[in-house]
C-alpha cells in the first residue's frame, strides 16, 4: 500500500514539474504578429490583410492553443486591431497578447 502510495505521490510531483517547465518556454514558442498601419499583418515572412489573419494561420497550420503576441504600428487605427483581433478569435485563437516594442 505505502509502495503504490508513493509511486502515485512520485508520478503526480514529476507531472506538476514538466508541467511548470512547458509554460516557462512558452514565451519562447510564441508567435509573433506585426500589424502595420497600411492594414497589413506580417507574421514570419510572410504577409496578409488583417481582417484575414485567422483563416491565414489555420491554413499555415498553427496550433490555435499556441501564442500569439501582437506589434502594433503606432499609426494603426484601433479598427484595425479591433478587426485583427475578431479574425484570431473567430479563428479559435485565443492566447493573444500584446507587446509594447516600437518598430519601424
Amino acid at each position: 500500500m505505502r509502495t503504490t502510495l508513493a509511486a502515485t505521490c512520485l508520478l503526480a510531483l514529476a507531472q506538476v514539474a514538466m508541467g511548470q517547465s512547458v509554460s516557462s518556454d512558452a514565451n519562447a514558442e510564441a508567435l509573433t504578429i506585426r500589424i502595420s498601419a497600411d492594414g497589413v499583418c506580417h507574421v514570419l515572412d510572410t504577409s496578409t490583410p488583417c481582417d484575414e489573419l485567422g483563416r491565414h494561420l489555420l491554413s499555415k497550420h498553427f496550433a490555435q492553443n499556441g501564442h500569439v503576441h501582437i506589434l502594433v504600428d503606432r499609426a494603426s487605427k484601433y479598427e484595425l486591431v479591433a478587426t485583427t483581433l475578431k479574425s484570431l478569435d473567430q479563428a479559435g485563437f485565443k492566447k493573444v497578447g500584446f507587446v509594447n516594442k516600437d518598430f519601424q
